[in-house]
């Protein structure tokens, strides 16, 4: 579904070879050896091709169309290695797929540059088609599906891209349900937790007891322990006062009278 860019015209440019410009003349012998490339699938070695033709003409629409195209071969042969290519250096568990990831996201970018800004109408057209099978790939229906649209709108008669349409909308209605269902299951899971909860018996709060009423001491007895109270106080502060007489320690410089 993914298809290259073959150059057109090829013969046109041999025929006035002795006059074109070094450039040009380099541009299109990168681009052939990027295009031989990939039909090796060596996309690794066509990704450098297509840069370095870059280098030279940083406008070329082929070599920034075969390049993403490049950069999708590419990702998808990292990803189905597992992290065992030998090109791959696993710097963690996660490098082959995120690198994986970052040529997909690259590609995607290159595409939509390619669908806004071409005026070559079969460049727009693959670009954006190419664009909603990466997100297809990614179970992104509903941005796939705007991208298969916009393919139909440059060429109505893209059967692949009307296919791949309907497909993307069957996989959307899909998706929704998948999350409609998980989304009703927990809030299910949550009621009955709610429920659960209302059904177990609450503890019981401790009732406060009632203080008992302390008995009344007669006034006389009160009277008689405050007068015992106030002769043991004396009694100690004159055995206090006897001490420090006989250590010769003046008594006002270490008390402070305080009432009772």
């Amino acid at each position: 579904m993914l298809i290259i860019l073959l150059m057109c015209g090829f013969t046109s440019y041999a025929d006035t070879a002795e006059t074109e410009p070094e450039t040009t003349r380099k541009e299109r012998n990168y681009l052939r050896k990027g295009n031989e490339a990939f039909k090796e699938k060596d996309y690794a070695k066509a990704m450098e091709l297509y840069n370095t033709v870059l280098t030279i003409n940083p406008m070329s629409e082929r070599a920034k169309y075969n390049l993403a195209v490049a950069m999708l071969k590419r990702a998808d042969e990292i990803g189905g290695a597992g992290g065992n290519d030998k090109n791959v250096s696993p710097g963690s568990a996660n490098a082959s797929d995120s690198l994986s990831l970052e040529l997909k996201q690259s590609a995607n970018v290159i595409f939509n540059e390619l669908y806004k800004a071409s005026i070559d109408k079969n460049i727009r057209e693959k670009s954006v088609y190419n664009s909603g099978n990466l997100m297809f790939s990614e179970d992104q229906y509903a941005q796939s599906i705007e991208q298969y649209k916009k393919a139909l709108r440059i060429n109505p008669g893209n059967e692949n891209a009307r296919h791949n349409l309907r497909v993307a909308q069957l996989k959307l209605q899909q998706q929704q349900q998948q999350q409609q269902d998980k989304q009703d299951k927990q809030d299910e899971e949550k009621e009955k937790q709610d429920e659960n909860q209302e059904q177990q018996p609450q503890p019981q709060q401790p009732q406060p007891q009632p203080q008992q009423p302390q008995p009344q001491q007669p006034q006389n007895q009160k009277k008689s322990n405050s007068e015992n109270i106030l002769n043991a106080a004396q009694q100690n502060e004159n055995k206090a006062r006897q001490r420090l007489e006989k250590q010769q320690v003046p008594v006002g410089s270490q008390y402070h009278e305080k009432p009772w």
